[in-house]
Parts: C-alpha cells; structure tokens; sequence
C-alpha cells in the first residue's frame, strides 16, 4: 500500500432512501465512534480562543456539526455538504449545500478548517490547489482513514457486522488515505503541524498558522 489509491465508494452512489444506503450510514455511525475522530478534532478546537470561524467540509448528518456548536457556541459555524440541511440543525449554523470544491471563501488567522473522514476522497492534485487556497487559515484539524496493512486487517473484523456497501467502502476508503507526513507534504509549510495515528486506524492531522 505504497501509493493512495482513490477510488468511487458505493455510498456516494446509491440514493439516500436505498436501504443498503440507510444500513451503510448506520454503520458508519459506528466505525466513526470507534476512530474517534471527531473526539480527536472536538479536543483539538476547544482551548482554540483564537478560532472565531470553523468551516467544515463533508458535513454529512451534521453529527460533528452539531457536536462543535454545543462545545463552541461563541464561535460561527459554515458547514459544507452535497447534502440537503439536516433537521432539527441549529438555525445560527449556516448549512451550504455545494460541492467543496466550489465555495469561495476568504479564510484568515481565526478561522479553523475542519474535516472528518473526507479529504481522502479527493485525488492528490486536489489536495495541493487547497493549500493554496486555505494558505491564511489559522488552523487546520483533519482525521482520516490510516494507510496501513493493520487498518485493513482490523477492517476485517468489521465485516460481519456491517453491510456489502460498507464493506466496500471501508477498503476503499484506507486505500485512499494516508500515511504520517504526507498530508504535511500536500497541504504546503503555511502551517505547523503536528500528526498521529491511534490503534483503530485513525490518522490526526493538526496545522497551526506559523
């Protein structure tokens, strides 16, 4: 598993009332509680006074969405998803539903870019016109999929609790993420950065402006 290999998930696919749509959700639900990604990224934002705006991008359900407004109520939240707005969504969260690659907005010193379980959905030529892009962003919190022959084995021991569409995507989805230091190496030196993977195959990226 040298190089990243991005390739279609099912899930992006199948229409969102498909039941094997609604079963894969469910179980995404849960291997996102085991990484414990958005743990990581809702410890890494609290102590940041500095952070005013967080944008989030492949907002999903609004799960960490909604998890970051209760931790940081003081600070404006933009969520970006091709999903419609979920309900029930507090009414001072802006909601865009548009494809991350479109939005255009003017990033500064306080605000956060966020992302759980996402980038590695994009080819690495994508990922380095958003450093660009991102460059005056005063920090960046990803958790990603960990690149490794011992997250596919522990992907393993998922499989007879979820789903043929799960099961697809999960393979997928490791295949197309990442090692420690390459996201360093994608996204440029506009940023200090710290990173980590934890025994469930999840990989924490942090970039603080230098």
């Amino acid at each position: 598993m040298e190089q990243r290999i991005v390739s279609p998930e099912l899930l992006d696919n199948l229409d969102s009332d498909d039941p094997a749509a609604i079963r894969s959700r469910r179980d995404l639900r849960v291997i996102n509680r085991i990484m414990q990604g958005e743990k990581w990224i809702l410890s890494q934002l609290t102590p940041m006074r500095n952070i005013t705006r967080v944008i989030e991008l492949g907002a999903g359900e609004g799960l960490l969405t909604r998890k970051m407004h209760t931790a940081r109520p003081d600070i404006a939240i933009t969520a970006v998803d091709l999903a419609p707005r979920p309900p029930e969504l507090p009414a001072n969260i802006e909601w865009l539903q548009d494809d991350v690659l479109e939005i255009n907005y003017v990033y500064d010193g306080s605000t956060a870019i966020v992302a759980n379980l996402f980038i590695h959905h994009f080819e690495n030529v994508v990922l380095e016109k958003w450093s660009t892009k991102w460059s005056d962003a005063g920090a960046i919190l990803l958790a990603e999929p960990h690149r490794s022959v011992n997250s596919i084995r522990l992907g393993w021991l998922m499989y007879p609790f979820v789903n043929h569409v799960t099961r697809h995507d999960m393979r997928v989805s490791i295949e197309a993420g990442f090692r420690l230091g390459e996201i360093h190496k994608l996204l440029g030196n506009h940023w200090q950065w710290q990173d980590d993977c934890n025994c469930v195959g999840s990989l924490r990226c942090k970039g603080v402006k230098r």
